[in-house]
Formats: structure tokens, sequence, C-alpha cells
């Protein structure tokens, strides 16, 4: 409660008291007609500026005196004390009711009548529905709805949201009540909650336990909060988690991505968080720290909210589609509580992360629950152990590499020195059976080449012999070929000499000679009338030309 609100004894004047805040004191100085009364230390106002004053008021949760509130109503009836107030959506937080029992007695209902003329005023008709909403839930209802339009008004000391219940899959709303989480109620709750690992935030379904209320300025009823049982919603949510498992099983996904091998050593490192956090912090340096040179690269995604599934599917379809890239694929952030953790219970990014190419590592900031991706995945507890892991598996297989190493070399310094051995056994062998083949060769060489030289001798002379031969046979045939050649030269020469054409010309004949082309004619078919040619007769040549021309007639 900011402070209070009440009317003065004189009846014409309200005091405002409240706490020394800045704020306050200068949205009270704005407030036409407003006087300090140091004495009573208490700001001053016109009761005919009751409404204004009330107005810019009480959304900072003063107590309004009844006797304001029945100069506001018009009546000097004394109604019951005025609620806490919280701005121009607030509603009356109930007082405590006396017990009858152990159980709080009924709100007795304020019933008023309307006017003379059968007309109510606005505040008075307000008050009677109030009322018979009392009288109908006299008790606290229990009420199951998914909290909305919380987290923009998180900051606020009183908490204003609403209960929606959605068609089946969280389609469209059908229907919404206003809720009211007053600051007491909030300190008792909250810290029980974070306790049982449930923060509140939009999106998530719980069940409360409230009293039916509605606040006559505004005529708008709504639930005011006085129990949440955290076991219903984080129920709620192991049986969506159950779910998405079931799903991942059916289509034989759930154990696939775990059953991953993860390439040894795994270098070349991609990350899903976001980069302003601190598990992307904790990871890096961690990563750093190790002095490795490892390969980071980071795709950002929101790591709780409504924006979770959209930007973790385009990180998970990036790296898919570049996984040649990378050896694992890494998912951190830092803690929170069970309901931060329920955004990670999706069933589009637990399919994506089941069917990944990649081996996905998920650090979540969690040391006792687990979400759908540490179930299908390898987990690790904090980002921090995901980079620690990362780090232990290079190291083991350095370790490994060394010591294989070394059993490879003792193993070769073994071989060798054996082999140096057999090597130089079969050396001494190879050199006797050298020097044995050796000595045998030789004698053998000596042999044949005695046989060389007497096949040599032989063949010398046989050779001499088919010299001579050959000799005496080619003069003779020499001179044979040669008065062949000298004959038929002799023939072709008497040849040449019958056929020379001046010895045809010299018999009488003569030769035609076009005298364009220069070619002989030697048929009628290439003469032409008018054609000029040159005869050439024995002793010169004279220049004709072609008057008529007549072959031969063909024989039949």
């Amino acid at each position: 409660m900011s402070g209070r609100i009440e009317l003065d004894r004189d009846g014409r004047t309200l005091l405002v008291t409240f706490a020394y805040d800045k704020y306050l004191v200068d949205e009270v100085k704005a407030l036409a007609g407003r006087r300090w009364d140091p004495g009573r230390k208490a700001w001053t106002f016109p009761i005919e500026r009751a409404e204004a004053v009330i107005t810019s008021l009480m959304r900072h949760g003063f107590y309004i005196d009844t006797d304001v509130t029945a100069v506001l109503a018009g009546t000097q009836a004394t109604p019951p004390p005025a609620p806490e107030l919280n701005g121009a959506n607030a509603v009356a937080e109930p007082a405590p009711k006396p017990m009858t029992r152990g159980k709080p007695a009924p709100t007795p209902a304020r019933i008023t009548t309307a006017t003379p003329s059968g007309e109510w005023r606005v505040a008075e008709l307000n008050e009677r529905v109030r009322a018979a909403l009392t009288q109908t839930f006299p008790e606290r209802v229990k009420v199951i709805g998914e909290i909305s339009n919380l987290d923009k008004n998180r900051e606020r000391k009183h908490l204003f949201f609403s209960l929606v219940e959605k068609e089946p899959g969280g389609g469209k709303i059908l229907a919404n009540v206003d809720v009211a989480l007053f600051e007491r109620t909030a300190q008792r709750l909250i810290p029980s909650l974070e306790r049982a690992g449930l923060t509140l935030r939009d999106g998530i379904e719980i069940l409360v336990e409230a009293k039916v209320d509605l606040y006559p300025q505004t005529g708008r009823y709504q639930l005011v909060i006085e129990y949440i049982k955290p076991e219903f919603t984080l129920g709620q949510m192991a049986l969506s988690r159950e779910q998405i498992l079931r799903e991942l099983r059916a289509a034989g996904l759930e154990r696939r991505n775990a059953e991953l091998v993860l390439p040894i050593p795994a270098m070349r490192i991609g990350v899903l968080t976001s980069p302003d956090s601190d598990g992307w912090n904790d990871f890096l340096q961690e990563i750093k720290a190790s002095k490795i040179g490892f390969s980071v690269e980071l795709f950002p995604v929101r790591v709780q909210g409504e924006e979770l599934e959209p930007t973790m599917l385009r990180g998970l379809k990036w790296f898919a589609r570049h996984a040649e890239r990378f050896d694992v694929l890494c998912i951190v952030r830092g803690g929170g509580s069970r309901t931060d953790l329920a955004w990670f219970d999706d069933k589009a990014v637990a399919f994506a992360v089941a069917q990944h190419p990649l081996k996905v590592l998920v650090g979540i900031g969690h040391e006792r629950d687990r979400s759908v991706l540490d179930e299908i995945a390898h987990p690790l507890k904090t980002p921090t152990a995901v980079a620690a892991f990362l780090v232990e598996r290079w190291h083991a297989t350095f370790d490994e590499l060394h010591d294989v190493t070394r059993q490879l070399a003792d193993a070769a310094r073994k071989v060798i020195a054996v082999e140096h051995q057999a090597l130089a056994s079969r050396g001494h062998a190879l050199l006797r059976g050298v020097h044995v083949r050796f000595a045998t060769a030789r004698h053998g060489l000596a042999a044949t080449a005695a046989r060389i030289a007497r096949s040599t001798q032989t063949l010398l002379r046989d050779h001499d012999r088919r010299i001579a031969r050959s000799t005496e046979q080619l003069v003779v045939r020499g001179t044979n070929r040669f008065e062949r050649a000298r004959a038929w030269l002799d023939a072709s020469a008497t040849r040449q000499r019958l056929l020379d054409p001046k010895r045809v010309l010299q018999r009488g004949y003569a030769m035609l000679r076009d005298v364009k082309r220069g070619r002989v004619l030697t048929d009628v078919g290439k003469l032409s009338p008018g054609l000029e040619v040159d005869l050439l007769l024995r002793d010169g040549e004279a220049r004709a030309r072609v008057e008529s021309v007549r072959p031969n007639p063909q024989p039949d």
C-alpha cells in the first residue's frame, strides 16, 4: 500500500498521506487545488477534486477511506472499508473475512435499491452486481487456465493478467478472465513457487484458488488469486514432455541422435544459444582456457520465450545445411526455473534435434530436471560442463594417441631388431651362395669361352667359303643383268624413234592444235565450226578455220 486518501472531519477536505516518494510528490503537485499541511504532514484537496485525486493516485495502491467512497457514490451511507487499488485496471483486494468454525464467513451483501423512479446510478448498479457475485461465490473457486499478458506487467507491485482457455492443440481462445495477484499475496506465493521450480510466465497453465470479485468503478469482474498450486503446472509440463517423447519413440527417433558417434577429436564446434547469456560466456571461457585450437561458430537464438522455437529451428536448419563444416553441435543456456526449462519441451525442436546429422550436446543449466532434449541427445549439466566434456575428449584422444604412438614405436623397434638379425643372417647366407655361384659360373664361363673360340673358327671358315661362292655368283648374275638391261634399252630407243611425231608427219600426216587452248585435237567431237586450229606439218605450221564437222558414222 502506497498511502491513504481520507476525508477530513470537516467533510469538505481530502487528506492524502504517504511515505516520501519523489515520483508521488511530483504527481501530487501536478494536481489542481493541492496544499501542503506541515502540521499533519498531509496534502489537502477540496472535496470537489475527489474524483480527479482518486483517478490519479489509485493506480499506486492508495487506500481509499469509506467516507470518500460514500461521497463519490452520492450517499452518506457508510460502506465497508474500501479496498486497496492499483491503477485504472485494478480491482479491490478483499479484506480478510472473519472465520466461522475454521472457514471464512460469507461476505454480507450490500443491498441497495433503485431510486423511486426505478433508475440506478452506475456505482449503485455495480455494487449490487458485486454483492450478487459475493453471494454466488462466497468461497474460493479453483480455476485452470493459461497465463496471458503477464510478461509485460511483471515489474509492477500488483500483477494483473488474464487466464485463458484455448481450443485443444493451442488454437483460438475460447474464454478469458482477468486476474489480480496483489502485492501481499505475491510476496507470499512467488518465493514458494520459485522454490518448487515454477516461474509464472505467459503460456503456462496454472491451477489457482481465487475469489470472484468485481471492481465497482470499472464494472469489471475478475479473480483475486489467493493460492497457486505448483504441482499442477509441473505435472502438466511433465505430461507434455512425455507426450513428445512418446511421439519420438513411435517414429523411431528417440535414440537416433544420441547414438551418433562423436568424431575424434571434435574440433569444429557449432553452438546454439543467446550471445548475451551467461551460458555462452561460460562455455566460451572454458574453451578459451583450454588453449586448444577449437573452431567455434555461434548461431544466435532465443533460449526462452515465444521466439525460442522459430529461432532454434532456423539455427538447427542452418547447421544441418552446413554439417560437413562441423563435428558437433552444442545447445547451451544458463540456469533458470523449471518453467524456463519447459520452453525446450517443444515438439518441432525435439524432432529437428532427433533427426539432425550432427551429434548434439545439450547443456541447459539444470542439475535435477531434464528436458526432452536431454532425453534424445547427449545431456550435460551446464554450458561449462559441455565445454569441459569437449576439452576432456580432446585430452583423452591426445593421451590415447600418445600411448598408441609409444606402443607403435616400441613394436616397431622390436620388429626392426628381429628383422635386422634375420636380414643379417640372410645376408651372410646370400654372400656364401654368391661366392659359390661365382665360382661355378667362372668355370662354366671358361668352358663356354673355349667352345665359343672353336665354334667361331669353324664359323669363320664356313663364312669365307660362302662369301667366295657368293662373289662368283654375283659377278655372273651382274653380267647377265647388265646384258639384259642393255638389250631392253636398245629396244626402247627403237620404239621411241618409231613413235616420234616427226616421223609420223614425214609420212604425210598432220596434227591439229587448238589455238586458244594449245591442246592437240585427236577427235572430231572437240571440233566445232569456226574453231581456229594450227596444222602441224612435216616442215612447218599453218593456221586454219573449221568450216564444218563430219563425224564418222557409228557402227550398229
